[in-house]
């Protein structure tokens, strides 16, 4: 679950992150790999489809995007089929935990700056 919400960081199971992450439908945590929508895009700010089909294979019920405490962050060009859920990232962290109260397979692609 996440703890803590602010520009630069968010703190998810009691470690704090300042860069992009990835939440998998285990909880588990890795790094975004914004080099996939930064060659697609030319930026970052532009999330690639490519970044979000790998955790269709972890079958979650949704996928949440934090897109940044401004919201600068947006989807690109999505051609599957998923519940995906686009939010500034403090809303969407508080919209994961909720999720997950639930009992939801949740994943999470997670935007901490701007």
């Amino acid at each position: 679950m996440f703890q803590d919400c602010k520009f630069g960081m968010v703190k998810y199971d009691e470690k704090e992150y300042n860069h992009d992450i990835i939440v998998h439908v285990d909880g588990s945590v890795t790094a975004r790999k914004k080099e996939i929508s930064r060659r697609k895009y030319g930026t970052s700010h532009i999330l690639a489809e490519e970044e979000i089909k790998p955790l269709l294979h972890e079958e979650p019920d949704v996928i949440i995007v934090g897109s940044g405490v401004h919201g600068a962050l947006r989807l690109g060009e999505i051609s599957m089929k998923a519940d995906i859920i686009v939010s500034p990232t403090c809303k969407a962290v508080r919209e994961y935990n909720q999720l997950k109260e639930e009992g939801k397979r949740v994943a999470a692609i997670v935007h901490v700056t701007c």
